[in-house]
């Protein structure tokens, strides 16, 4: 991994880290405490930066895995196929997710209430999780047993 990636990759951590504590500590003395946990709970600024957070890194990577596909095609040209079921692949999951998700609200102590599209594009997102969770214990438990099978 090159130094860039490297570097890249520890300020995403730390400007997720720095948004996660953030939602703890979030009330008038900077301190999180037991005692003012409603009050912390029904405060939406945190809540709202962590999900467009996600949102914002959710959707770079979809991106990302279009761009290096595409790029990865002009480098090689037997990679067309290996490209197109990448893209299939990644519209199917997003796109089967999506209808999915049923987007049903769920009981928080926000105000106000979170959208219908929240609630869509939540669930969306959590099914995306699942699903690529997943296909990598599969890839594992594949790759095991095809590494034994080939012995």
């Amino acid at each position: 991994m090159s130094k860039f990636y490297k570097i890249l990759l520890w300020c995403l951590m730390l400007v997720s880290a720095v948004l996660l504590v953030l939602f703890y500590v979030q009330n008038n003395t900077g301190v999180f405490a037991i005692s003012n946990l409603s009050k912390v709970l029904t405060m939406t600024t945190m809540v709202d930066g962590l999900m467009y957070w996600t949102y914002i890194l959710i959707f770079a990577a979809l991106i990302l895995l279009v761009v290096l596909t595409v790029l990865n095609l002009f480098g090689n040209k037997k990679g067309l196929k290996s490209m197109a079921i990448t893209l299939v692949l990644a519209i199917v999951v997003v796109g089967g997710s999506y209808l999915l998700a049923p987007g049903s609200p769920v009981a928080v102590n926000i105000d106000p209430a979170p959208t219908f599209g929240t609630y869509k594009l939540t669930d969306t997102c959590l099914i995306i999780t699942y699903v690529l969770f997943a296909a990598a214990i599969v890839a594992l438990v594949w790759g095991a047993v095809r590494k034994t099978i080939k012995r």
